[in-house]
């Protein structure tokens, strides 16, 4: 017997794992390593880099760490989603999370590091001795992964806003109530 609370965040998981390994694949097949090929002139490029490090090309640690730390934070996603199945504002984004880290939780099995090929040029950003003048190459999965953290946090803070709303309703109710 299958839980129907579970059938669309299963979905949308496979459909971020599907979507992140297939273009993956494809960028495996037709890129070369490290040269950049226009894709919206220079302002969207595709460029083939393996990332050993984190989110942002991040170096807290080697390939291992990040491997371990991702394969925790999948597992405490997949239980909490499983948990609280019917909760579908949280359920949703945290299934597409899910499967944007089990996509470079795969690449750090294959290949001991992430494969990243999305290339976008930003604003130069200039903080003190810090300068930034594209965007850290990313993938899908890492995409996935930035969109279900947004909509997460966006949905925690609509929905603690609605209860501390209602309950500021229910206190004005109550005490009206009162002789």
């Amino acid at each position: 017997m299958t839980d129907k609370s579970l059938r669309l965040p299963a979905i949308l998981f496979f459909l971020v794992l599907l979507t992140d390994q297939v273009t993956k694949l494809i960028a495996l097949k037709t890129l070369t390593p490290s040269v950049p090929v226009p894709f919206l002139g220079e302002t969207v490029r595709w460029t083939l880099v393996y990332n050993v490090g984190g989110a942002f090309s991040t170096k807290l640690g080697g390939s291992t760490f990040y491997l371990i730390f991702s394969i925790i934070i999948f597992v405490c996603l997949v239980y909490y989603i499983i948990k609280q199945r019917h909760i579908r504002f949280m359920t949703l984004p945290l299934s597409i999370i899910a499967g944007g880290a089990a996509g470079n939780i795969i690449d750090r099995f294959r290949f001991g590091q992430v494969v990243d090929f999305i290339d976008c040029d930003i604003p130069d950003i200039s903080i003190g001795s810090y300068h930034l003048d594209r965007w850290p190459i990313f993938n899908m999965a890492d995409s996935a992964i930035s969109c279900g953290i947004i909509v997460t946090i966006i949905l925690i803070y609509y929905f603690a806003h609605k209860a501390k709303q209602l309950a500021r309703q229910n206190i004005d109710a109550s005490e009206t109530k009162t002789p």
